[in-house]
């Protein structure tokens, strides 16, 4: 449905701060000024589409399937509910923040991924990454090393790609953090 005229998703925004400009110097030059060789951008840029909507995400949480492990449910369940609850409220945040993403705060900012239709902060990608993190950590402690490297690849992938600035990445980081923590601390992890 469309906004009448002068609703705050068409008001111009109000001039940035020091730390505001700061953010979107650096991001810039992450995704502008560094070189963007197309064999490094094209499976950076795969890997971080299939993060969308926490599908990663939940195609990790199905291993225990694959894999025969037992309370296949109750492990998938551990990792699912969380993500789509840090997603879900994520995206109540990005509503009322309404910061625009970098193309569309920077139109000369090129696109190099599909921008997904939400605001920019915080970042879903980091805080999905964070409750795997942890999720998928608690069920898998030895997988934490390869875990932490996903998430570190994925934060990276949106300010490098253009699709989030690295306030936002930092943002959904902090708020998966809390979530993470306060998931594995609240539900007892299913073995």
């Amino acid at each position: 449905m469309p906004l009448p005229p002068g609703s705050a998703d068409t008001a111009p925004p109000p001039p940035p701060g020091r730390l505001d400009s700061l953010d979107r110097d650096l991001s810039r030059r992450a995704a502008i000024s560094w070189p963007h060789p197309r064999w490094f951008t094209l499976p950076l840029g795969a890997l971080s589409l299939t993060a969308n909507y926490g599908i990663l995400w939940y195609g990790l949480s199905a291993l225990p399937w694959l894999t025969g492990q037992p309370r296949p449910l109750a492990k998938a369940l551990f990792v699912a509910v969380p993500v789509t609850a840090v997603e879900a409220t994520g995206f109540a945040i990005k509503r009322w923040v309404a910061r625009p993403r970098p193309p569309v705060a920077d139109p000369s900012q090129p696109r190099q991924i599909p921008l997904p239709l939400s605001k920019s902060f915080p970042s879903s990608h980091a805080s999905m990454a964070m409750v795997g993190v942890f999720t998928i950590g608690a069920l898998y402690p030895s997988a934490v090393p390869a875990l932490v490297l996903l998430a570190l690849v994925l934060c990276f992938s949106r300010v490098y790609l253009g699709v989030h600035y690295l306030g936002d990445v930092l943002g959904g980081l902090v708020y998966g953090l809390a979530w993470g923590a306060a998931w594995i601390l609240l539900v007892p992890a299913p073995h």
